[in-house]
């Protein structure tokens, strides 16, 4: 279901390559997964293998799986035999795995800029097709998905709104203000809490929303991983994260918001 990144014609599979009509191939890793991401390897974009591997250890510990739930309750809630599923930003494929398990006869996609990330993610489901690609290019084709996963990756209307199918559904998911608040405050001398977004999307209607808030009791060493896995862990200096290091254990919140929007 992916389309060539040159010439935008359907890439046929084999179990080495990625080939289209026009004889444009790509060399599929052994990892699994195909880069289409042209003039970039992914390398040096998106996670790092530091973050990847956190990201991994954190969700097989459960500390998202609450989220995990709810987000695969709300896309049955709202969707009947979807012939394809794509999750933009897919990360490690802990969510996107959990969706594939419940639609057992779909197709599903997954893009994510990095490849240290999607590595990582042949240790999920291996009937989820991978692809390193931007979500402002995606190698998808025009009205081809029934429901589009994005969960905390950017949002990009256009491309969005293009891949999606007429009525096509939109799952975002989104912390809210005070989600991992006590570790900022571990951290930073002066903590941030998350800005609220707006929900009303130009091309989009907002069907349904849930919040989810919940607490958890995080000791160390899991801690800083927790924080590695984050955007924080890059721009944050080596002396803050040892005063994370140093602590034996926080009660955290988690809280998030899941967003259901139809295209239209």
């Amino acid at each position: 279901m992916f389309i060539c990144p040159v010439c935008g014609k359907a890439l046929k599979e084999s179990e080495k390559f990625f080939i289209c009509p026009d004889s444009h191939l790509f060399d599929k890793a052994k990892k699994g997964y195909v880069n289409l991401l042209l003039g970039r390897d992914g390398s040096l974009h998106g996670d790092s293998k530091t973050m990847a591997l956190a990201r991994f250890e954190i969700m097989e510990s459960g500390l998202y799986s609450p989220l995990k739930d709810s987000i695969v309750s709300a896309l049955a809630s709202h969707l009947s035999e979807p012939e394809l599923i794509l999750d933009c930003g897919c990360g490690e494929c802990y969510y996107t795995s959990a969706v594939a398990e419940e639609f057992e006869n779909a197709e599903i996609l997954g893009t994510d800029i990095s490849k240290d990330i999607l590595s990582v993610a042949n240790r999920r489901l291996g009937r989820i097709k991978r692809a390193v690609a931007s979500s402002f290019s995606l190698p998808v084709k025009d009205e081809s998905v029934d429901a589009l996963l994005n969960i905390f990756s950017p949002f990009v209307s256009s491309e969005f709104l293009r891949v999606l199918k007429p009525g096509g559904l939109l799952l975002m998911a989104i912390p809210l203000e005070e989600h991992l608040w006590e570790m900022k405050k571990a951290v930073y001398e002066k903590p941030y809490k998350n800005e609220p977004k707006p929900t009303k999307l130009n091309g989009f209607t907002l069907t349904d929303e849930k919040e989810i808030s919940y607490k958890r009791e995080v000791e160390n060493p899991l801690l800083t991983r927790l924080f590695e896995m984050t955007p924080y862990f890059i721009k944050t200096s080596k002396e803050d994260i040892e005063k994370l290091k140093k602590i034996s254990a926080l009660s955290l919140t988690f809280s998030f918001k899941i967003l259901l929007y139809k295209k239209g």
